[in-house]
């Protein structure tokens, strides 16, 4: 849904980082994603993919603003804070190595094509 692709894209299962938790999800409509902030020392208790830790003591700080949940909603931030700045730094690093690893695997894929190539045109040179 709106708001929650992009995050999708690169949380892929729910994962604790620092203070922060993330729960990606999808239901008939769309993606789905929270953020959750965690007391400091504490992990968090997953409960199942698309599920929100069970601890008692987070606060969601990113997850539905708006819309119907289900059908519409939109996703956003629901507390301003210091964690906007570590999500992106954490976003946009998962981001650049998602890139850089398909631009290695189209490298790859370039050349075993190249090699693919250069031995046929060998064999059938030598008919």
């Amino acid at each position: 849904m709106k708001g929650a692709d992009k995050y999708c894209e690169v949380f892929k299962e729910n994962e604790q980082i620092g203070r922060l938790a993330f729960v990606p999800g999808e239901h008939a409509r769309g993606k789905t994603f929270e953020i959750f902030v965690l007391p400091e020392g504490v992990q968090a208790k997953w409960n199942g993919r698309n599920n929100s830790p069970l601890n008692k003591d987070t606060v969601e700080v990113f997850g539905v603003v708006s819309g119907d949940p289900g059908w519409t909603e939109e996703y956003g931030w629901k507390h301003e804070g210091p964690w906007i700045d570590d999500v992106k730094t954490i976003y946009e690093g998962r981001k650049a190595d998602q890139e850089r690893l398909k631009r290695s695997d189209q490298a790859g894929k370039e050349q075993r094509e190249k090699l693919k190539i250069a031995r046929t045109n060998e064999l059938l040179s030598t008919y």
